[in-house]
C-alpha cells in the first residue's frame, strides 16, 4: 500500500489543468503509458514524459469533451470534440494540429503550387523547431549550395524575417501555413555559368508548407 501511493504521489503530470490525483504508468518521475489524471479537468488516455501523448478523452470542466489523438499534450491528429449548444451535443470530427481544428480531412504537407523553368522541388521536414524554411539551390542535377551563378534573387514569405546563414537563405520565426515565393535568373544547366555565350533563363516557384516545423527546400534548376 505505502509503495503504490508513494509512486503515485511522485508521479507527475505536466499539464497543469489535470495535475491533481494521478494513476497509471510512471517514468523518471513523469506520468508515462496509460494513465489517468484529475485536476481542474480530467484526462484518460496515454501519456508520455508527463504529458497526454497518445489516445486518449479529454473532458473539460465545463462539459467538453475531446476523443482522439495527442501529441505532447495537444490535440494532434484524427479526433472527435463534442460541446453542448442549446442543450444538445454539437460535434465536431476530423484532423486536428497543435491544438487548432484543421478540417475533415488531413492537409498535404506541402504544395507545390506553381514552377517555371525548375526541374523539381525537394520539401524536407527536418525537425518539429525552430520554425523557418531556408533554400538550397541544386544546378544541374547535382546539389551544390553555391549560389555564385543565381542573380536577381527574390524571396517572399507569408511570414517570419528573411535570413541568410552560410549559402541558405530563407525565412525564420514563421507562423504556418507558410506560402513562399522564389525567383531568379541564372544560365542555363547546359552551359558553362561564365561563358560568354551562357543563355539566361529565369526561374520561379510558389509553394505552401502546411505542416510546422524546420523544412529546407531544395530547387534543382
Amino acid at each position: 500500500m505505502f509503495s503504490a501511493a508513494y509512486s503515485q504521489n511522485i508521479c507527475k503530470v505536466l499539464k497543469p489543468e489535470i495535475d491533481g490525483t494521478y494513476t497509471g504508468g510512471c517514468k523518471k518521475g513523469l506520468a508515462n503509458g496509460r494513465g489517468e489524471a484529475y485536476g481542474i479537468d480530467q484526462y484518460i488516455g496515454e501519456f508520455i514524459k508527463g504529458l497526454p501523448d497518445g489516445a486518449g478523452t479529454y473532458t473539460w470542466h465545463t462539459g467538453e469533451k475531446y476523443e482522439g489523438e495527442w501529441k505532447k499534450g495537444l490535440r494532434n491528429g484524427t479526433g472527435k470534440y463534442t460541446i453542448k449548444h442549446d442543450g444538445r451535443d454539437s460535434v465536431l470530427s476530423g484532423i486536428w494540429e497543435s491544438d487548432k481544428y484543421i478540417g475533415e480531412k488531413a492537409l498535404p504537407p506541402y504544395v507545390i503550387q506553381y514552377r517555371s523553368g525548375i526541374v523539381r522541388v525537394s520539401c524536407l521536414r527536418t525537425g518539429d523547431q525552430p520554425f523557418h524554411v531556408f533554400y538550397k539551390f541544386a544546378r544541374g542535377g547535382s546539389t551544390s549550395e553555391n549560389t555564385n551563378a543565381m542573380s536577381n534573387l527574390l524571396l517572399q514569405g507569408s511570414s517570419g524575417t528573411e535570413s541568410q546563414s552560410g549559402n541558405y537563405f530563407g525565412f525564420e520565426h514563421i507562423t504556418f501555413p507558410f506560402e513562399g515565393k522564389v525567383q531568379f535568373s541564372a544560365p542555363s544547366a547546359f552551359s558553362a555559368p561564365d561563358a560568354s555565350n551562357a543563355v539566361t533563363l529565369n526561374y520561379e516557384l510558389k509553394f505552401v508548407i502546411n505542416q510546422s516545423g524546420a523544412w529546407i527546400v531544395t530547387i534543382f534548376y
